[in-house]
């Protein structure tokens, strides 16, 4: 029987939540209807996990990791596909908001995908979290399993390449 406090804690994680997985998602698969499954996903993987009689301590990095887990499972499964290719057989294109109108911003944030897009899967992870999702490195290092001092050194790496892209 799951708890009433596992129930609360469930409903008020989805509220505050579900669109900051829905964005982290999306920016890892870039198809607006694969990271609402994923955001689906995450979500069901949690409610089972609290059915399941278990505990989570923290919810937010609880969910993250779940969501970086099941979009690792699926890249384990696809085909490698070439990046020419995925550049042009997608159409890699932002969330819509009222504030990213101009061109300028625009054609900025393509330029900063497209060089994501260069960086290896844990690369983008780790930035992906720290920038979209906003999460701190302690939380960033407990959804991947390792230690801030480490989160923080990558980040500062990440950052530096992304520099030198630009």
């Amino acid at each position: 029987m799951i708890k009433e406090q596992n129930v609360s804690t469930f409903l008020d994680a989805y509220n505050k939540y579900s669109s900051a997985i829905y964005l982290h998602c999306f920016f890892r698969v870039f198809s607006k209807e694969r990271a609402e499954e994923l955001e689906q996903e995450t979500f069901m993987k949690t409610w089972q996990y609290l059915l399941d009689g278990k505990e989570i301590k923290t919810i937010r990095p609880f969910l993250y990791r779940v969501a970086y887990n099941l979009i690792v499972d699926e890249s384990r499964k696809k085909k490698s596909v070439s990046l020419d290719a995925l550049l042009e057989d997608s159409k890699i294109t932002e969330p819509s908001y009222e504030d990213y109108d101009s061109i300028e911003r625009s054609a900025l944030f393509k330029d900063v995908i497209n060089k994501l897009l260069g960086f290896n899967k844990e690369e983008k992870s780790i930035i992906t979290m720290r920038y979209v999702d906003d999460l701190e490195p302690h939380a960033i290092a407990e959804v991947l399993g390792t230690s801030p001092s480490n989160i923080s050194v990558r980040l500062h790496r990440i950052l530096a390449k992304l520099k030198k892209e630009f």
